[in-house]
């Protein structure tokens, strides 16, 4: 039997071998749940608890195919440290010889240019031109490529690889569509579709087929990726939560003089949140359900993030409805309401809350039917500390389809 390195892709739609000789796919419940439950500790299959790290074991082990000589592990480019480090974890049970790479890695090898890379996930298109950005992908897919256009009309790159994995429902149509938009733009397109990122993956091992783009380019492309930073997996809709787990969290663009940063996506609602802060749900205690993203260096430093569907409202008749609950509360509790305030530029209702060891300074947005209210928590007198966090949230905080 020849000794190969095994080449593993690891999402966004599927856990699958592009190795010998042939794909392969993991269980398809097992790897979804997977790719699922990526940032939670437990998933539900057959409607029984299972520990997600043993998922992924379980998944990348269907795919052993013997006789191979350490594994490579293929990822979204926007996915976390942290998520890159549990499949990591998960390989290393079959084989100690484990290396993570971003799909850019692969991606870039089918241009010998620098290139604008595009990568198409269920509700994101993520993009790494000179700079990175993320569009939200709606109901209709024709806005969705001329918005991806115009980020990449704005960049110098004259050559744009366009990912459209299979496994993504409507990522090929999405591409074309991609490609169109681009059509007389004096830029090569190349759309990468599976045949060719499986050539693309034996190649990157055996040094034939498929050209390699300059080193300096596909640095350049690992780099500007990781400020997508992080968050990622399988950019589905945020489920409940399973056993206190955390919701899905994908890409957003940064700023290089800020800390790496993603897209949170919650139900309906995406907006950037500091890339190493851990997110959870909150059920209990006071206040209304939320999602909480902590610091992990102070507890006291969080963002709060609750939603609602109010299809018709205006901010004045939010405005109302909140002053009412708020007069409804001790006093003291809630202060310095204003119905027509600016938060990081835009119109909200905003007002503090005031707990123990700590406040809440709230800003309530509507974007279309969606209500969306960030809470920026921060120790009192301390809240600086928080500042541009907060303003990072309620400046790309929209709601998405």
């Amino acid at each position: 039997m020849t000794v190969h390195r095994a080449v593993i892709e690891a999402g966004p739609g599927a856990i699958r071998r592009l190795c010998c000789g042939a794909n392969a796919v993991a269980d398809d419940e097992r790897s979804a749940a997977a790719l699922g439950a990526i940032d939670d500790p437990v998933a539900l299959v057959d409607g029984r608890p299972v520990a997600v790290a043993s998922l992924w074991c379980a998944a990348l082990r269907s795919l052993d195919c013997g006789g191979t000589d350490g594994m490579t592990v293929v990822h979204p480019s926007w996915w976390s440290a942290v998520r890159v480090d549990l499949v990591l974890a998960a390989a290393r049970t079959l084989t100690e010889d484990v290396v993570a790479q971003p799909r850019s890695w692969l991606l870039t090898r089918a241009s010998p240019q620098a290139s604008a890379v595009v990568e198409i996930a269920d509700r994101i298109v993520a993009i790494a031109a000179d700079g990175v950005a993320a569009v939200p992908r709606r109901r209709e897919a024709h806005p969705v490529a001329e918005e991806v256009a115009a980020v990449i009309a704005r960049s110098t790159r004259k050559a744009v690889l366009i990912d459209a994995p299979s496994t993504v429902a409507g990522a090929a149509a999405l591409a074309k569509l991609i490609a169109g938009a681009l059509r007389g733009s004096d830029r090569t397109v190349v759309v990468i579709d599976d045949a060719r990122l499986t050539r693309l993956a034996r190649a990157a091992h055996s040094g034939e087929d498929e050209p390699v783009a300059p080193a300096s380019a596909a640095r350049f492309r690992a780099r500007s990726m990781a400020w997508l930073a992080a968050t990622g997996v399988v950019l589905a809709a945020a489920t409940p939560a399973v056993l206190g787990g955390s919701p899905h969290r994908v890409p957003a663009a940064a700023p290089a003089r800020r800390m790496p940063a993603t897209f949170l996506v919650e139900g309906r609602v995406a907006l950037t949140v500091p890339a190493d802060w851990p997110t959870q749900r909150v059920v209990a205690g006071p206040g209304s359900a939320r999602v909480q993203v902590t610091s992990p260096s102070d507890p006291e430093l969080a963002l709060h993030v609750t939603q609602s569907a109010v299809a018709g409202e205006t901010l004045s008749g939010t405005a109302e409805r909140l002053k009412r609950a708020i007069d409804a509360e001790p006093a003291g509790v809630f202060v310095d309401f204003n119905p027509a305030g600016i938060s990081a530029g835009r119109t909200a209702v905003t007002y503090r809350e005031i707990r123990a060891g700590h406040q809440v300074s709230w800003a309530v947005l509507l974007d279309g039917a969606v209500r969306i209210s960030i809470g920026c928590q921060s120790r009192p007198g301390r809240e600086d500390a928080v500042r541009e966090v907060c303003e990072q949230a309620v400046r790309s905080a929209r709601a998405i389809e």
